[in-house]
């Protein structure tokens, strides 16, 4: 009996309660998708109506900021009024933000209405998938030491960006050094997982730059090759610039004067033969001497290139006999500034020779003995 009742309430309220009136959005069409930065595509949707009459419906449309509605005009739609079974269908003109990187998005649907004089409202949300495409560049190039001259190893350090809007993969950077002067102490080829847009990898590279190198500046081609995330192939170079400098090393080469023996009293032509050891050219080069005799001390020798030589003549007086120590001090300058280097030199001065003047006096001597033998002989 009291089962009866309750059943009997039930079926009365239910008779008597309107029907819950909830509309039902419904994705007619989205393309393209995925979509690409820098395009258009178009979103159909339907508002459906499966329950009672209702009044006074408004639609919004909220996208996320990379995604743009071109009219303006359609971001809140007034409906008004859907009778029950009714369908509503709007088409959206959507723009995606060149700037836009790969991902999903989402635009979310609100619907308000009057139902019962009572406000309702619903939510819906849909995902745009956006592809971009990668670009990869390098930056932040640090080359180190500064100063690179042949023979030298160095480091050749820098950053590979993902510049782009997608996603990079399968990534391999080569530094293409075949017909440059330089020998890689590593491998020539780096390689990358993944590089998502707005990151970046470092990079280090171990060179020798080749004992016969040319002073000069070299470009080192960088390549790089990547795919996209639908599997399209890039490839793209990067120039990385390396300046290899000479430098010069200079050395005595030999040294002599004129006469050979030096002689208190007497001139003398000192000549020193300057080499340059290095591997770049040697200029405005000067050699200067501090032996306290008078003369000459300076000379200027111009440039010098690699394993050449050349002479700095000095005419001197020896004044006095003796042991001289003195210094030869060389400036010059190269690519890497300006130098001086430093010999310390010997230079004997005999007190003369004595040996011609003792025979003429023999000689001397001998006639006036000769002379004076005859003289008595008669």
């Amino acid at each position: 009996m009291e089962k009866s009742i309750i059943i009997a309430i039930l079926a009365l309220a239910f008779i008597i309660a309107p029907a819950s009136a909830e509309l039902e959005l419904v994705l007619d069409k989205l393309s393209p998708q995925p979509v690409e930065p820098g395009q258009d595509l178009v979103l159909s949707i339907s508002l459906v109506n499966e329950f009672s009459e209702i009044d006074n419906v408004k639609l919004t449309i909220l996208p996320d900021s990379p995604i743009i509605l071109k009219n303006e005009n359609d971001r809140i739609i007034n409906i008004g009024k859907m009778i029950k079974f009714g369908a509503v269908v709007e088409t959206y003109s959507l723009h995606i933000d060149s700037l836009a990187v790969s991902g999903a998005y989402e635009v979310e649907f609100q619907v308000h209405w009057l139902s019962n004089d009572q406000q309702r409202e619903t939510n819906k949300t849909f995902n745009i998938i956006v592809r971009g495409v990668p670009q990869l560049a390098i930056s932040n190039i640090i080359i180190e030491p500064e100063i690179i001259s042949p023979g030298d190893n160095f480091n050749l350090n820098f950053s590979v960006s993902n510049n782009g809007t997608g996603i990079a993969s399968a990534i391999r950077v080569t530094s293409l050094i075949e017909n440059l002067p330089f020998i890689s102490t590593g491998t020539n080829t780096r390689v990358i997982g993944k590089l998502s847009p707005a990151s970046s990898k470092k990079l280090e590279y171990r060179l020798l730059a080749k004992d016969n190198a040319e002073p000069a500046s070299y470009s080192i081609p960088i390549r790089l090759d990547y795919q996209s995330e639908d599997g399209r192939n890039f490839s793209s170079s990067e120039i990385v610039g390396v300046n290899v400098l000479g430098k010069g090393r200079l050395n005595i080469a030999g040294i002599n004067t004129d006469p050979s023996r030096i002689e208190k009293g007497n001139y003398l032509t000192l000549t020193i033969r300057i080499e340059n050891a290095g591997n770049g050219n040697a200029k405005s080069v000067k050699a200067n001497i501090d032996i306290p005799f008078r003369g000459t001390k300076t000379a200027f020798l111009g440039k010098i290139e690699p394993d050449n030589d050349a002479p700095a003549i000095f005419n001197l007086y020896a004044d006095d006999a003796g042991e001289y120590k003195y210094n030869l001090t060389i400036q010059y300058e190269d690519d890497l500034g300006t130098h001086e280097t430093r010999e310390e030199l010997m230079m004997t001065v005999s007190p003369g020779d004595r040996t011609s003047v003792f025979i003429i006096i023999l000689f001397i001597v001998a006639v006036i003995g000769a002379c004076w033998f005859f003289i008595r002989r008669k």
